[in-house]
């Protein structure tokens, strides 16, 4: 069973380790920490080892916004997406929980569909060529 919980600084190398893993850099390490270090990083446990982890805070025109959503590739396809978010909107302290992914980002569209999201707009222009989407749920 997977167990979600708010990340401490013991779970910091678990989690740079799958988003290195992931996005092929470290370039993420320092954000990653501070957003640990201010409470705003979950993990996703199985067996006692972190499987995946999101990021949410209320920077987001003061509502609530999931920037990251990571899960390790050797449990991707098994719901833990789907389980960091559901608990993510457990938590919400506002009454709006915001999300975004690229265009060419598939399964993310897929889950937040899945999950009951609505498409609230795209960006262009913030990555060259893969704009990026919004969704939006009442929680």
């Amino acid at each position: 069973m997977t167990l979600i919980r708010k990340a401490t600084s013991q779970d910091s190398a678990a989690v740079c380790r799958i988003d290195a893993m992931i996005l092929g850099n470290t370039s993420r390490s320092t954000e990653l920490c501070n957003a640990i270090a201010a409470g705003q990083c979950y993990v996703a446990s199985f067996d006692m080892d972190v499987i995946g982890f999101a990021l949410m805070d209320q920077s987001f025109f003061k509502q609530s916004f999931v920037s990251l959503i990571m899960v390790h590739p050797q449990y991707q396809k098994h719901g833990v997406g789907s389980d960091l978010l559901l608990y993510l909107e457990s938590i919400c302290p506002t009454d709006k929980l915001f999300t975004s992914t690229n265009l060419s980002n598939k399964r993310m569209q897929r889950l937040c569909h899945k999950l009951g999201y609505d498409y609230s707009g795209t960006i262009a222009h913030l990555d060259q060529a893969d704009p990026e989407l919004f969704f939006c749920k009442r929680v």
